[in-house]
């Protein structure tokens, strides 16, 4: 039996790896946190609040949410990043105990053990013909994969951490990583990894049909999405940053690099979820990721009408 799943071990790393903190990253917060807040403002109802991706929340403060809402649930697979920064956090006995941590892992990868034995199946395989048959195979396993059944129709807000360009397809690149390391012909690995790409497509409108399928009928969503990186010593960076307070101009920049490099999966999490729900607020953020590099990030506001 296994007892730290592989798709938590490498949240975890990736969690525990990305420690920066400066003003920069304080203004980001601060922007999300005042959205939140206008959010919870106009909601009728307060009883339950989720947070996908909760990690470190590095990227919101959590008291918004603990002096409106009578239960929050923060939700990730790696839980012990979770409850090691609530410990960290001065919260009175009442706020922790609106709280909840709850393992969820997103994707179904986990549960049906995808990575336990990925490189073993794979090695196997000599041309695109067997590759083909194994990844279709495990992906038929996800293709009816949900989470948060039991809050289904029960949350008055959804928050979504960055997280489109973090469901398993990075974790299938260091896969591929190490397999390229024992000498696995490259063709094939360039395959795999087309291939996993297009499977995203569905993973993600599965995933955004999960999200949905939990709030109320207008209950509400607050999305992020890292959609470019960014050098920070790039005169596009310097660009963007003069740029980012301007909408429209974003929008110009964007539709350029989109046109230019096409789209990626922060892109299509937020276009996928717009064919769903209606949005009635954009904005276009920068978060700093490292002294070196920042992402930028799109956040929308979506209403949820059900019939």
């Amino acid at each position: 039996m296994i007892t730290l799943k592989n798709i938590e071990i490498f949240n975890n790393e990736l969690n525990r790896s990305h420690q920066f903190f400066d003003d920069n990253v304080i203004n980001y917060v601060s922007q999300i946190d005042s959205i939140i807040k206008s959010v919870i403002d106009r909601l009728h109802e307060k009883n339950r609040a989720i947070i996908i991706g909760t990690g470190k929340m590095g990227d919101f403060s959590i008291e918004h949410f603990v002096r409106h809402f009578q239960e929050i649930v923060l939700t990730d697979v790696d839980v012990s990043t979770m409850r090691t920064q609530l410990d960290k956090m001065t919260l009175n006995e009442n706020e922790r105990l609106k709280l909840k941590t709850l393992h969820v892992e997103y994707t179904g990868f986990e549960a049906h053990q995808f990575f336990t034995d990925f490189k073993e199946r794979i090695i196997n395989c000599h041309n695109y013909e067997k590759l083909e048959q194994v990844l279709r195979n495990k992906m038929d396993l996800v293709k009816d994969y949900t989470f948060l059944k039991e809050y289904q129709d029960q949350t008055d807000l959804m928050f979504v951490s960055p997280i489109y360009t973090q469901l398993v397809y990075q974790q299938v690149l260091r896969e591929c990583s190490i397999l390229r390391e024992t000498g696995y012909p490259e063709h094939l690995l360039k395959y795999i990894e087309e291939y996993m790409l297009d499977a995203m497509v569905p993973l993600i409108d599965r995933f955004n049909d999960n999200l949905i399928r939990a709030v109320k009928h207008n209950g509400e969503m607050i999305v992020l999405s890292d959609i470019l990186q960014l050098d920070n010593n790039s005169p596009f960076y310097r660009r963007v940053k003069n740029s980012i307070r301007n909408f429209d101009v974003m929008e110009e920049i964007y539709q350029g690099y989109q046109k230019k490099y096409g789209l990626g999966l922060g892109d299509y999490g937020l276009f996928n979820l717009d064919e769903k729900v209606a949005s009635y607020l954009s904005r276009w953020l920068i978060w700093p990721f490292d002294r070196k590099s920042s992402f930028v990030v799109k956040l929308k506001i979506y209403r949820v009408e059900k019939t």
